[in-house]
């Protein structure tokens, strides 16, 4: 996959994210209808499965990242935001990373021999 699709991507992922919380927000009650969600068996599932895919995320970030204190914010970010958060992160990595090296693993840990 190339950069620019995969920057392509990542950008349609984020306003097709953006898109769908504000008609959320717009239609639903966020509380009520979390709580529903939370009552089923598959719900719980969801949201369980969500959250590991968003660890599992955000432990790329830190390795990428190395650390310090951008990663909090960033784990904050996905904690509250969810997969716009991921979008938004991996937009941010491929327009700073030249090739798929630097996006994988950042340009401090590609550059190492």
């Amino acid at each position: 996959m190339t950069m620019i699709a995969l920057r392509g991507l990542s950008l349609a992922g984020i306003l097709i994210m953006a898109f769908a919380i504000l008609v959320a927000f717009a239609t639903g009650d966020f509380f009520e209808e979390g709580s529903t969600i939370w009552a089923l068996p598959w719900g719980k599932v969801g949201l369980i499965g969500l959250y590991v895919g968003l660890f599992f995320f955000g432990a790329w970030i830190a390795f990428r990242e190395m650390g310090g204190w951008s990663t909090v914010l960033r784990w904050i970010a996905l904690i509250t935001l969810g997969n716009l958060a991921a979008g938004a992160y991996l937009a941010f990595a491929t327009c700073s990373s030249e090739n798929g090296q630097e996006v994988l693993l950042g340009r401090k840990r590609s550059s190492v021999p």
